[in-house]
């Protein structure tokens, strides 16, 4: 039990003393325990983060620019591709990984345009339904438009009658 009291008051020296070699300028008391000064490793994405934002805050007047692309650009297919082999025997080591590429690449091309197309028929059955439901809409307010002048023809020709 000694032993630990004695590890503990080296410890806590220890600490001390580096506190006191590597910060002059923080007040070091005897008695609070809770002066240590921890380093943190430097963490770069915030530093770069909070010097864009310093940056940014001292050019406050000027405009800022943001491009955000919502949609992926779609290039083109390649209208011929030079030797590739594929996996079939003969090929290369990298022949096979740039016929993986070539394919993912193709295969993303054929996912967007599908992803656009079915975009453009869920567009067009929309406005297909909002047409139909205007339509039935309109039909509505005009078979009630001639219930109302059908009324107030009744009530006119009763109100002549009267006079």
């Amino acid at each position: 039990m000694t032993d630990f009291s004695t590890k503990k008051r080296t410890r806590q020296a220890d600490t001390d003393d580096k506190v006191k070699k590597s910060n002059d300028s923080v007040s070091n008391d005897a008695d609070s325990e809770d002066t240590t000064v921890c380093k943190r490793p430097k963490n770069k994405d915030v530093d770069k983060q909070r010097s864009e934002i310093e940056m940014l805050m001292k050019r406050i007047d000027t405009p800022i620019d943001i491009n955000v692309s919502a949609k992926p650009v779609l290039k083109p297919p390649r209208e011929f591709e030079l030797n590739v082999r594929g996996s079939s025997s003969g090929a290369g080591s990298t022949d096979f990984h740039y016929y993986q590429q070539l394919r993912r690449k193709e295969n993303m091309r054929i996912q967007l345009i599908e992803a656009e197309a079915a975009e453009d028929a869920a567009k067009e059955k929309y406005k297909g339904d909002l047409d139909l439901l205007k339509l039935k809409d309109d039909e509505k307010t005009a078979k009630n438009r001639a219930k109302r002048q059908k009324r107030k023809k009744i009530k006119d020709k009763k109100s002549e009658v009267k006079r």
